[in-house]
């Protein structure tokens, strides 16, 4: 069996700095409009500021998708110390049980940046699993969240203070070429098509963000490449499914 973990990252406007807009919220509507009529499963990266601007909006999506975490207020990890991180996540649940009455089992980090010790806080907080790793990514693309080769499929993994939580990366097609929202609008589907044709890995993640609704030429591609996925024998995960199969021990059998 292949997966595809299909997930959105819901926060403010790409590019919009300190002055923060939101009109990619009134737009990602269309994109559940797709992932409803083709019976698609998430997972939802929700900043907290979202969640504050829009909890009617959230609860109507907890539904039927699981609603994770994407920090509170999208600032890059790595900038801030160790407790500016905790203040960051302790903020972000409280308004998460606030809202939603209970707590997240997902991370992902804002631009997939992480390190120990903010694997150490997920522990710390009741995560799950994290599913902020990109394992590869293209030589010619340089991106701030990549931090070398790891592994393909989701995995356990140890880190700070001997917390083990499952890590679900986010794995591309071939070469380090991702299942993303800015390469699906600016890739030809028949691209995507032919790797298909040549290499259908185990895993994959398709991952995008609610702006990339406002790309008019994004929603057309995001159906047809949903439709690759599918006919290509992909099943589709949400990542509390994943989570809880792999440390079940199902997903070594399924997967492997």
């Amino acid at each position: 069996m292949k997966i595809c973990f299909a997930s959105i990252d819901i926060e403010h406007d790409v590019h919009t700095g300190d002055d923060k807009t939101f009109q990619g919220i009134d737009g990602m509507d269309k994109i559940f409009d797709i992932f409803a009529k083709l019976d698609i499963p998430a997972t939802i990266f929700i900043t907290g500021d979202v969640l504050d601007k829009y909890p009617d909006k959230v609860r109507q999506l907890a539904k039927n998708y699981e609603i994770a975490s994407h920090s509170y207020a999208h600032r890059y990890f790595n900038e801030l110390s160790y407790s500016e991180k905790e203040v960051d996540i302790k903020k972000f649940m409280d308004i998460y049980e606030k809202v939603l009455g209970s707590r997240p089992l997902g991370f992902r980090a804002p631009s997939h940046v992480i390190d120990r010790y903010t694997f150490g806080l997920l522990g710390k907080y009741g995560f799950k699993y994290d599913s902020s790793l990109v394992p590869h990514y293209p030589p010619f693309k340089k991106y701030r969240g990549y931090s070398g080769r790891a592994p393909l499929t989701p995995y356990n993994v140890t880190r700070n203070g001997g917390v083990t939580l499952v890590e679900i990366p986010v794995t591309g097609q071939s070469f380090g070429i991702p299942m993303a929202g800015a390469w699906i609008r600016k890739l030809p589907v028949w691209f995507y098509k032919i790797l298909f044709i040549f290499n259908k890995p185990k895993f994959i993640t398709l991952s995008m963000h609610s702006w990339d609704a406002l790309d008019e030429r994004f929603l057309p591609k995001l159906t047809k490449i949903l439709e690759i996925l599918r006919n290509n024998g992909y099943v589709f995960k949400s990542g509390e499914q994943i989570a809880t199969e792999l440390s079940s021990g199902a997903m070594e059998r399924v997967a492997g």
